[in-house]
């Protein structure tokens, strides 16, 4: 009988099968670097749509995956979230909330690595869009579905995933790099625990794609007393072009992020803020992510420098946190 996976990831795709087979190929045991295939598990989890993946060629892919079709009858992806939660095996829980988001090879072994110095690790893996440009500006600069496609095609990235850094920019969500606390991450790994301990994803984020569900479930797991923040700045997950609710280029864009900012803040009941917390940066940094790493280096050190002018603590949430909970090494 096949041991439970250490780690769960759950993917949730809709109207995306082409973006969301190639993300789902980014997580095989094919793909993956310097892992055991029964250290983790991909749930697949797709709410019905013209246009769906093919379950047959999921279940092909090289690893262990599980692949549900739904029948949801609203526009958010929060009730598909809770629904792969209950069906994951693991005590780590991986959450992609966009499926249309790729991954470099290093991912899984690093989330486990993270998670094998303490149960309560949270990691981040860093966000890009691929192309040159913010999504939300791929009809201004004549970005296309086909040319991303043929770009994807030129660079080979299924030999080597590190590739996708040459053909990306920094996510939007994160626009100053590693070392500016993180609004969101579309690639969170998160203990079990917390999942549950935070109420799972709140189902009243009920706007399209979600709205702002990725910036309020990030911030309350950061917020819980008992994570430790792991950043992979070598590592990076990858945005496709795929007419996304807040990344498309379409003339009530922003009438909708209005709507979003509104209902995230009622929510919450307070403003949003992106958690002020030192992460502990874990893994290896290859060629690829230098180049973004020396953006966000520029970056860090002038925020560095306006905290300590302003007599600003940078990691104020870390420091309350640390005063109540100490890390705790794994077993």
């Amino acid at each position: 009988m096949t041991r439970p996976p250490l780690l769960s990831i759950v993917v949730i795709a809709y109207d995306m099968p082409r973006q969301a087979m190639n993300t789902l190929l980014s997580l095989s045991a094919a793909y993956q670097r310097g892992v055991d295939p029964d250290d983790y598990e991909v749930i697949v989890v797709e709410n019905r749509s013209p246009r769906t993946l093919d379950a047959a060629a999921v279940a092909a892919l090289p690893g262990r995956f599980r692949y549900f079709l739904r029948e949801e009858p609203g526009v958010s992806p929060a009730p598909a979230i809770n629904f792969g939660f209950s069906a994951a095996r693991g005590r780590c829980i991986g959450l992609m909330i966009d499926g249309a988001r790729m991954v470099t090879p290093g991912v899984v072994h690093h989330v486990l690595a993270a998670n094998r110095i303490t149960p309560d690790a949270l990691v981040v893996v860093p966000g890009y869009n691929l192309g040159h440009h913010e999504h939300q500006l791929h009809a201004t600069h004549g970005y296309t579905e086909y040319a991303e496609q043929v770009m994807l095609r030129d660079i080979h990235w299924e030999r080597d995933g590190y590739a996708l850094f040459s053909v990306a920019c920094i996510s939007g969500a994160n626009r100053y790099g590693v070392f500016h606390p993180f609004m969101e991450c579309n690639c969170l790994f998160m203990p079990d625990h917390v999942f549950r301990d935070i109420g799972r994803a709140d189902e009243r984020f009920d706007l399209p794609g979600g709205g702002a569900l990725n910036l309020a479930l990030y911030r309350r797991v950061a917020m819980h007393p008992r994570t430790k923040l792991f950043v992979l700045p070598g590592e990076g997950s990858f945005h496709q072009l795929h007419g996304g609710v807040t990344t498309s280029e379409i003339p009530e864009r922003e009438a909708l992020l209005a709507r979003i900012r509104e209902q995230l803040q009622e929510l919450l009941g307070r403003p949003f803020r992106a958690p002020l917390l030192e992460p502990t940066f874990l893994g290896t940094i290859g060629l690829g992510a230098m180049r973004h790493l020396a953006f966000s280096v520029e970056q860090g050190l002038d925020r560095y420098r306006k905290c300590a002018e302003k007599g600003h603590d940078p990691h104020a949430d870390e420091t309350r946190k640390r005063a109540t909970q100490p890390l705790r090494l794994a077993s």
